[in-house]
């Protein structure tokens, strides 16, 4: 081949290479389609955490679910700014104006990606507080509760409980039991409970971690670069990630929560809406006391909305301590005031509401009168 003839055949060559160029490369619209439902996917996936978590209001005061505008916790009013420029953005693609609208849909993903940075560190928090308290004592003037490590020493198959007390065979009545009876669910539970204090430290290293790799995204890239969108598209997916695995140790402190202390929704079963009796140091009775949940007390056997079995909601489920139960409805997806409202206050019926003497709902900060 001469040389003419090569460089006529080079010039076609970069010809057809330019032309087949913009079939390659993603056209804008395409860009702003695949963002739409990428942010629409977030922005769904948000929702029940910043209705559980919303933060305080300006005044650094708690706030209420439906609070008006102004009054909103801090990450409610982030989270509805994100939505504004997301709806923006709707409005430029469906009328056709895709670069625009592909500027909302970025500027809606930083915020979405300063939203989720925020709410893993906040998620992992929580996990590791719950994670430390479910192993502790929740009730230190109750001689039958036990820290988790008494539990692994008292209650294994070569401790003096196993192998002195329960184990020994007995001809009933005439030789009596040497211990209490619902002193025997912490051997039962005793590998269940372990479990889950392993599991729960494992799915909190990985959500450290998660976040860990997400922060580090930046630092990795070479000077003369910036973030792309596919960056912050990784981070966000990384802090969803923490979030969801900080959910999964927030599980597993809750199952130790609900094997250490099987009895205490025993007020469900009862009329007047008590704990159980039990006895002191000295073998004395102790009265059960009324049980508030979300500050009221009635008859909630009648409550036509509890479950009595592992689908009971996170607001009748006294196991769990009272700061941590929005944590319990978080780990399912549920808003807890909403399913507040709806099991506890029956919002939407009426009816059954007046017919087992319901009382109203307290005011912020304040707590109603126990009805029995």
């Amino acid at each position: 081949m001469n040389g003419s003839a090569m460089k006529q055949s080079l010039l076609i060559l970069m010809t057809s290479l330019l032309m087949q160029a913009p079939m390659f490369a993603e056209s804008v619209s395409s860009k702003s389609y695949h963002k739409r439902i990428e942010l629409l996917t977030y922005l769904r996936e948000l929702e029940p955490i910043v209705k559980n978590f919303r933060g305080e209001d300006p005044e650094g005061k708690p706030t209420e679910l439906n609070a008006p505008e102004g009054k909103e916790g801090f990450r409610m009013k982030k989270y509805n700014e994100a939505k504004r420029i997301y709806q923006e953005g709707l409005q430029y693609h469906f009328e056709g104006n895709y670069s625009s609208a592909y500027q909302r849909f970025l500027e809606c993903q930083l915020g979405i990606e300063k939203m989720t940075e925020e709410l893993s560190q906040l998620y992992i928090l929580r996990a590791e507080e719950m994670m430390k308290t479910a192993m502790e004592r929740k009730n230190p003037n109750n001689p039958m509760d036990k820290a988790l490590l008494d539990i692994s020493i008292e209650y294994g198959k070569g401790s003096y409980f196993r192998q002195d007390v329960m184990d020994i065979p007995r001809e009933a009545p005439y030789s009596r039991r040497m211990y209490d009876p619902k002193e025997a669910h912490y051997s039962y539970n005793k590998y269940d409970i372990e479990k889950n204090l392993e599991l729960g430290y494992k799915h909190l290293g990985l959500a450290k971690e998660a976040r860990a790799t997400a922060l580090k995204v930046e630092k990795n890239l070479e000077k003369h670069q910036k973030l792309q969108p596919s960056h912050r598209k990784y981070r966000i997916d990384l802090y969803f990630g923490a979030i969801n695995l900080a959910r999964d140790s927030k599980a597993n402190a809750i199952n130790i929560y609900k094997l250490k202390y099987p009895y205490d929704n025993y007020y469900l079963n009862n009329a007047q809406a008590k704990s159980e009796s039990s006895k002191d140091e000295n073998g004395a009775t102790v009265e059960g006391q009324p049980v508030k949940v979300d500050g009221v007390t009635y008859d909630f056997s009648k409550n036509p909305y509890v479950k009595f079995d592992h689908r009971i909601q996170a607001m009748f489920d006294v196991r769990v301590p009272e700061e941590y139960r929005v944590d319990h409805a978080d780990v399912r997806g549920r808003v807890y005031d909403l399913d507040s409202n709806n099991m506890v206050f029956m919002k939407y019926d009426q009816e059954r509401k007046k017919a087992l003497n319901v009382p109203p709902k307290p005011a912020a900060g304040t707590t109603a009168n126990p009805q029995q």
